[in-house]
């Protein structure tokens, strides 16, 4: 068998070298990347993945209170704002800007029953059938067997990790494909320079949808850096760093055109903004600390899907050892860091970013043992007639085996099942928008807040979201007689847990202060008996 030498260093079939020439030959046309097939099983990868993430995609999993706060975000933009209370930058406002660009779309059909959470959910379905898609297209373009790029993407959309996480309302799932693409830019064996611009851009646009995409920068460079020296190298990375550096630069650009970029009395400002998520916000502990929330957090991870995890590290050790595979654990090493080291706040929803790393990692780790065994057959039983098709199914088969079925079965199909998890809330809803004056003053969780308010609460401080009678300063101005002026809350599950994390006493008296109306599961229709709520000035007095 005639073998090349290629440039990470290893044996080439000729088929492997008349494909990656066909990657690099002349600019124009979509067929000089990919093939007929590739095209035709991109688009098939892109449907299946529409169809799973879409699929009861309301019904399950349940709504979250950071749902409802991006949700709001992004129909304040709809409106011709950037949050519906003050924003003071404790993210970026790119992620919800491009959700309320994209969902313009399933609201117009009337997708989500008239409920913009629901409406969104089918703008997550849609992404994730991007990043899926993109898992296939990298692999891809990193010359993994086109089988084994399936894997990878029928891995991570099957994933009960993604089936629950990745397809809810989160910034985490608005800028995932767009740091896959950068990667799938400067991975390009065409080493244009608008290809690296393209990927710091792609890239800069990720990070300004959520700030911790930026840990994967370092696996991005090498990822682009990473191959035999090229005469435009110096004009690339100049590209890349200077587009993307000044398209990040927009977000304190955009502070400092309002005059909120140095902390100031009377104002907010970016850095405070920073300050709060990456300093004074309360950690969660140590990795190691049984009991701590980043250990339950880690635990949690690992019970819906610790096949894919495991098999994505030891699939990342694999690749460590080929140059065009050898970005892969550097990701995945950036990704980790945040989680093993420090204490520092780790959201449930981090994990969103680290899947499609994982998915590739076990994808890109089976074909390069498909490839050792290819070799081992040719090299020691060269008389053994096995076919490479019959060997790609032998080596999935085997994959599959090791794949926790009864795992996958009942942790994450059944989130496509008919089960409603999101029944209570819409059955709460229907109660407020059917029962409560439109006048009296309802305080609501942030994962029902948008659609509440939209029922005839026009003002925001008429119905407010929870955490904003303690935290928000102008709650005091709106409403100067304190807790006496709530009517109605409405407890979630979320509730009682963040009065008590965040430490928000005029909630807690609100709410001790109620009696229940109307309960349907877990949630419940509170009204505030004003007689009983503790009156500040006798208080004091005593």
């Amino acid at each position: 068998m005639m073998v090349i030498e290629r440039e990470i260093g290893q044996p080439q079939t000729r088929r492997e070298a008349h494909a990656e020439a066909a990657l690099t030959r002349a600019p124009g046309r979509l067929r000089t990347w990919l093939s007929v097939t590739d095209n035709t099983t991109m688009l098939i990868v892109f449907a299946v993945a529409l169809v799973i993430g879409a699929w009861n995609v309301n019904g399950a999993p349940t709504y979250q209170d950071d749902e409802g706060t991006y949700v709001a975000q992004a129909v304040a933009v709809q409106a011709g704002g950037l949050a519906p209370y003050t924003y003071w930058y404790d993210h970026p406002p790119f992620g919800w800007i491009q959700l309320a660009i994209l969902g313009w779309i399933p609201q117009a059909l009337g997708l989500g029953a008239g409920s913009d959470l629901a409406a969104m959910r089918y703008v997550s379905a849609f992404l994730f059938a991007i990043t899926a898609t993109l898992v296939f297209l990298v692999a891809r373009r990193m010359l993994v067997r086109r089988p084994f790029a399936v894997l990878a993407a029928a891995i991570f959309v099957c994933s009960p990790l993604s089936l629950t996480l990745g397809r809810q309302v989160f910034l985490d799932t608005v800028g995932v494909p767009w740091i896959l693409f950068a990667f799938y830019l400067a991975i390009s064996p065409r080493v244009a320079m608008w290809h690296h611009v393209g990927a710091g851009i792609s890239f800069a646009i990720g990070v300004l949808s959520k700030l911790t995409l930026a840990a994967f920068g370092p696996a991005l460079l090498l990822a682009m850096l990473d191959r035999t020296r090229w005469r435009s190298r110096a004009f690339s990375i100049v590209g890349f760093l200077g587009v993307g550096g000044l398209v990040i630069m927009l977000f304190p650009l955009m502070a400092a055109l309002r005059g909120e970029l140095i902390s100031g009395a009377g104002h907010v400002s970016l850095q405070d903004g920073l300050a709060y998520q990456f300093l004074s916000r309360s950690g969660s502990g140590w990795i190691w600390e049984v009991g701590s929330p980043r250990n339950d957090l880690l635990q949690s991870w690992l019970f819906l899907d610790g096949y894919l995890i495991i098999g994505g590290l030891i699939g990342a050790a694999l690749c460590a050892f080929t140059r065009r595979t050898r970005w892969i654990p550097v990701a995945i090493l950036c990704f980790a860091l945040p989680v093993f080291v420090g204490q520092g706040y780790l959201p449930a929803m981090y994990i969103v970013s680290g899947l499609p790393f994982f998915a590739l990692a076990i994808g890109s780790g089976i074909h390069l043992v498909w490839r050792m065994l290819r070799t081992v057959l040719r090299t020691y039983l060269p008389r053994l007639s096995i076919g490479g098709s019959v060997l790609v199914a032998a080596v999935i088969g085997t994959a599959v085996l090791f794949i926790p079925v009864e795992q996958w079965l009942t942790r994450g199909f059944p989130l496509l099942a008919s089960t409603d998890e999101n029944k209570d809330w819409r059955s709460t809803l229907e109660w407020v928008s059917d029962n409560v004056p439109r006048d009296e003053v309802i305080v609501v969780p942030y994962s029902m807040w948008q659609d509440v308010s939209k029922q005839g609460w026009d003002d925001p401080w008429q119905a407010i979201v929870l955490e904003k009678v303690d935290l928000d300063s102008q709650f005091d101005q709106e409403h100067p007689g304190g807790v006496d002026e709530i009517d109605w809350i409405v407890e979630g599950p979320t509730v009682s847990p963040n009065i008590d994390y965040l430490d928000l006493d005029m909630m807690r008296t609100a709410l001790e202060s109620s009696h229940v109306v109307a309960e349907f599961g877990a949630w419940k229709i509170r009204e505030v008996d004003h007689a009983s709520v503790p009156n500040p000035s006798t208080d004091e007095e005593g």
